[in-house]
């Protein structure tokens, strides 16, 4: 999902969030509107649902799916991927966590071949978190991504963020891939596969044109099921 495009930057020095009110788009920074909430869980709806037909089909005998199975394909010619890390955890009925990735991705330039490679590394670990339930990651229009991550507990995705390899895309590559991206963090109720969405928790944003960097972040106590004004 990484493509290069602008120099590389020293970003091992952490940088202060700005703190986001619930429903407050700060100026100059689009990809922190609130206004970005709708759509956001939506996708990320709809690349849940590419994880439920996939384990439906494995419930109903029409393929079977084994731990770290990888399956890619395409709609309308933009690429779709989802890793069914641990197929029998993706059946609880409790309720799990999420994390759901947007980036802005700059226009593809050199260094493709580094960033598959690091990518492919990133998929690999999972098989070291057994929190990770499963990865998905769908190409959208005009260079937009979006990867979704379900796991258990919120301490997977802190152990997984501690991963030298997690640590160096974040640090080293993420500026010279994109122009921005958020993170959203949140949960499903009584587990992946049954009929319920998404609700958002929190927000983190990160804006590489920016000098110096932006980062700003938003708690959404409430959890957010659409806009930032209909809250469950």
């Amino acid at each position: 999902m990484w493509r290069t495009g602008r120099p590389c930057v020293n970003l091992w020095i952490p940088v202060s969030p700005v703190i986001l009110e619930a429903n407050e788009t700060p100026p100059g920074h689009a990809c922190a509107s609130s206004l970005l909430y709708s759509s956001d869980i939506a996708l990320l709806n709809y690349l849940l649902q590419d994880l439920r037909v996939l384990m439906r089909r494995a419930a109903a005998g029409q393929l079977e799916i084994s731990p770290h199975q990888s399956f890619e394909w395409e709609v309308h010619g933009l690429k779709r991927h989802t890793i069914v890390c641990d197929p029998g955890g993706l059946k609880t009925s409790f309720d799990v966590k999420i994390v759901g990735f947007f980036g802005d991705r700059r226009a593809a330039s050199v260094g493709n071949e580094m960033v598959d490679d690091v990518e492919a590394q990133l998929h690999e670990e999972f098989r070291r978190y057994p929190g990770i339930l499963s990865y998905s990651s769908a190409e959208l229009v005009d260079d937009q991504w979006l990867d979704l991550v379900v796991h258990i507990d919120p301490a997977d995705r802190e152990a997984w963020r501690d991963s030298e390899v997690h640590a160096h895309a974040v640090a080293r590559l993420a500026p010279i891939m994109y122009h921005s991206v958020r993170i959203h963090n949140g949960c499903v109720l009584d587990g992946p596969i049954g009929s319920n969405s998404v609700i958002l928790e929190s927000t983190k944003y990160w804006d590489y044109d920016s000098e110096p960097i932006w980062h700003a972040s938003r708690e959404l106590p409430e959890g957010v099921v659409g806009s930032v004004s209909a809250v469950s």
